[in-house]
């Protein structure tokens, strides 16, 4: 079982600024967030004998309040598992962006602008990283923190674009299950939030 969770909500989130790769600290109610996921988790008997994590702070902070009371060997940061780069733009609020660049966060097969990563290139790279987390970990309870542009253009991508990027919003802390058999992934939750 693979459990890809978005990260709690962040200073940026509440004021709506793009964070991209700007490192940016869970806010009170993300911290809040993730101790009501980490309750659940426990109260559903539910433990990760593997747990991976983006390096920025909003994310790595959910991983230790999720894991806290769990008896873990250590969390594995990754920074294959960031947001999307988004050059320019980050740090700009979102109301700004959208006025002169409406399709930014959905832009498939276009030039990039901004010194922006392409949505193609991180889509391969969360891609290519949750393939080589699932492999390694073989089907054990294996727990992922990221953000939520980043599980989206994933998301997209193994389901052909059923769901994922341009199909709806990841909540924060958000679950998404997914299981890994014979080379493939299947969804069973998207954006599950039955702890808020």
């Amino acid at each position: 079982m693979l459990c890809i969770v978005r990260h709690g909500e962040s200073e940026w989130n509440v004021i709506k600024r793009l964070q991209g790769q700007k490192d940016i600290p869970l806010s009170k109610k993300g911290i809040q967030q993730a101790k009501k996921l980490a309750t659940h988790f426990i109260d559903q008997n539910i433990h990760f004998e593997y747990v991976f994590t983006s390096d920025l702070k909003r994310a790595n902070q959910t991983a230790q309040w999720l894991t806290e009371a769990m008896p873990i060997s250590g969390i594995k940061t990754e920074t294959a598992l960031r947001e999307r780069y988004y050059g320019e733009l980050e740090g700009r609020l979102i109301t700004d962006i959208v006025d002169t660049l409406p399709d930014f966060q959905i832009n498939f097969g276009v030039p990039m602008r901004y010194g922006m990563e392409s949505l193609e290139d991180m889509q391969e790279r969360m891609v290519t990283a949750i393939t080589n987390i699932a492999k390694m970990t073989e089907g054990a309870p294996t727990l992922i923190v990221s953000h939520g542009g980043a599980i989206n253009a994933f998301l997209h991508r193994i389901t052909n674009g059923e769901i994922g990027t341009g199909k709806g919003k990841l909540a924060n802390t958000s679950i998404t299950q997914l299981r890994w058999l014979d080379d493939s992934f299947e969804v069973e939750a998207y954006n599950h939030t039955p702890h808020l």
